[in-house]
């Protein structure tokens, strides 16, 4: 394994642990049982536009899952502060993680949903 793809290895854990303590800091809403939650991401590489991709979803998933409030009963709650805070959380994580290729993957994904959401 080369330096360089040693330190990207290295770079990219780390961001992992960010992402993990991003996500904790930014759901006040999270109830104590899911204030945490771990992304692998050491099995991806940023030069690959699919695994930008991946890494993204993996993203978005993990902030739904701390975002996610939950009822009395154990049902789902799906408010409208659950899309912000989903949207916050992986806004926060991606700048935190700051990687051209997944910053500008993001960027695309926003400007889809907008013009998504202004054709309705």
């Amino acid at each position: 394994m080369s330096l360089t793809t040693k330190f990207v290895l290295r770079t990219i854990t780390t961001s992992a642990m960010l992402v993990a303590s991003a996500l904790i800091g930014t759901n006040a809403q999270a109830d104590a049982s899911q204030d945490r939650t771990t992304i692998q991401l050491s099995d991806l590489n940023l030069d690959r536009p699919a695994d930008v991709a991946v890494m993204y979803e993996r993203i978005n998933l993990a902030a739904q899952q701390v975002c996610r409030q939950r009822a009395l009963n154990g049902a789902d709650v799906i408010s409208p502060a659950y899309g912000h805070c989903v949207a916050d959380t992986v806004e926060k994580v991606v700048g935190r993680i700051d990687r051209a290729p997944l910053t500008a993957f993001s960027r695309q994904r926003k400007q889809m949903l907008v013009a998504s959401a202004a054709a309705l």
